[in-house]
């Protein structure tokens, strides 16, 4: 999962390995070593996300342990501060403005948004739903439904009803741990179409 900074000059993602707690990483586009973020916290860490002013990053743990919550790590001072009501949530993503947050439950069975002005969470849509996105404007969240007629939804923020962009039906997708979805710069949904294995492939070859 990883994401741009804002000035387009890191990528920040985590480090996921079997037997392992996932690990917040920086990178630069050059190239380098990766620095990790938090390294002194034992804690497995997960879906990071950039505040949109870049000086801070929200990650998830592991959405199955109700004992875990969001947190925002504040790069200029390297600390830490939890979400409040924030347990059990994950996949934070920072809306365009820093106002919202928006997450899911660890079923996955409903998408919510927190309002750092209020300090409220708040229910968007009671769908199953994976990969939230957020619109440029930051009035839509588009996000997948998937298992059961999987579609490209997406929900206005201030009038939350649930509108269907692109039915999937007949779409194979793939991703890493399912499918994915994302958006270009004019917020088409961007997706990962399995073509199979089954292609057939001719070479010609020349002998030296």
């Amino acid at each position: 999962m990883p994401g741009w900074s804002p000035d387009g000059k890191q990528i920040v993602f985590y480090n996921y390995s079997v037997g392992k707690p996932g690990r917040l990483y920086l990178v630069s586009i050059d190239g380098g070593s990766p620095q990790q973020l938090l390294s002194q916290d034992a804690d497995p860490k997960q879906d990071p996300d950039r505040s949109p002013d870049g000086d801070k990053i929200i990650f998830g743990s592991v959405p199955a342990d109700n004992h875990s919550a969001l947190r925002v790590l504040d790069l200029k001072n390297h600390q830490v501060s939890t979400v409040p009501g924030s347990r059990g949530l994950f996949s934070p993503r920072w809306s365009p403005d820093g106002r919202y947050i928006v997450a899911m439950p660890a079923d996955s069975l409903s998408l919510v948004l927190f309002d750092f002005q209020t300090e409220k969470w708040s229910q968007l849509a009671k769908v199953r739903a994976a990969f939230p996105n957020w619109s440029r404007d930051g009035k839509y969240i588009y996000f997948l439904r998937w298992l059961d007629n999987p579609a490209v939804l997406r929900v206005r923020i201030t009038d939350p009803k649930v509108e269907q962009v692109s039915d999937l039906t007949n779409l194979p997708t793939t991703g890493n741990i399912g499918p994915w979805l994302g958006l270009d710069a004019d917020d088409a949904p961007l997706l990962l179409k399995d073509t199979g294995t089954q292609d057939i492939y001719a070479v010609d070859w020349e002998e030296p």
